[in-house]
């Protein structure tokens, strides 16, 4: 199903943009942007952030109790 979208942008963004629509090409790239944008909000896996935490000294850990007040 097709739908219409009017959108305002200035000359120069418009410049860029015009032969796109002329060749029709500009739902490939909305799509792959959109595409883009959405891969980023996605929550990472596990496997792609290991490694990335820095080491914490635990040495001194103590309850809180056992704190000087």
């Amino acid at each position: 199903m097709l739908h219409e979208l009017t959108i305002t942008v200035d000359d120069k963004v418009y410049q860029t943009l015009k032969p796109m629509i002329e060749q029709q090409t500009i739902g490939t790239l909305l799509y792959e942007f959109i595409q883009n944008r959405t891969n980023e909000r996605a929550t990472p896996v596990i496997s792609a952030l290991r490694g990335t935490l820095h080491p914490v000294d635990t040495s001194d850990l103590r309850d809180e109790a056992d704190r000087l007040p």
